[in-house]
């Protein structure tokens, strides 16, 4: 029986040892993009925003054409990416709309360009895309897998230690306090 028992104990330890290590780095990912969603509403965790702007010397910005009105706006905003679009948003508002997403308005009548560069946050723009299951539907398969390997990792742990330092004794108040404070948010 206690022969048994050890070989159990010691294949949950290594069990435990190798998926652990296996999951660290997905939950550097899921924790990273994690705190990006989690903060949205703070800041654009895909996309790096700069707002900025110009006041114009006053001309007829009305009687250009609107080819004259996009070439002076990008002279002015000094970029040369290519224009998407472009169109009068109200009588003193032209919009400019670029392919990498930024923008620009020109107020004819306050002779002010606002202007809105975006430049995507690479890694962490993918690593949100994981973590949102917005890939491959394998990609959800395989998240599946690992919240299973997690359920198996937080399992497991409460056999890792014996005696006086198991979950199993004061150390229970953690274990419940860890399950507690989620429930309180639910409730709440």
């Amino acid at each position: 029986m206690k022969r048994g028992g050890i070989r159990w104990f010691k294949l949950n330890r290594a069990l435990h040892r190798d998926i652990g290590y296996f999951c660290v780095g997905l939950t550097i990912v899921f924790a990273v993009s994690g705190i990006a969603v989690n903060h949205i509403h703070d800041w654009n965790p895909n996309y790096q925003v700069e707002l900025k702007t110009v006041t114009l010397p006053a001309q007829p910005w009305r009687q250009l054409s609107d080819e004259q009105r996009v070439q002076q706006m990008l002279l002015v905003a000094d970029t040369e990416l290519p224009i998407k679009t472009s169109y009068w948003s109200s009588p003193t508002e032209f919009k400019l709309f670029l392919q990498d997403g930024s923008n620009m308005v020109l107020d004819v009548e306050r002779h002010q360009l606002q202007l809105e560069f975006i430049q995507p946050r690479y890694l962490l723009r993918a690593f949100n895309k994981l973590h949102l299951n917005e890939g491959h539907r394998a990609w959800v398969i395989f998240s599946d897998l690992y919240a299973a390997m997690l359920l198996f990792l937080s399992l497991s742990a409460l056999f890792m230690v014996k005696g006086k330092h198991s979950p199993w004794r004061q150390r229970s108040l953690l274990l419940i306090a860890g399950i507690a404070l989620p429930t309180v948010f639910v409730l709440l």
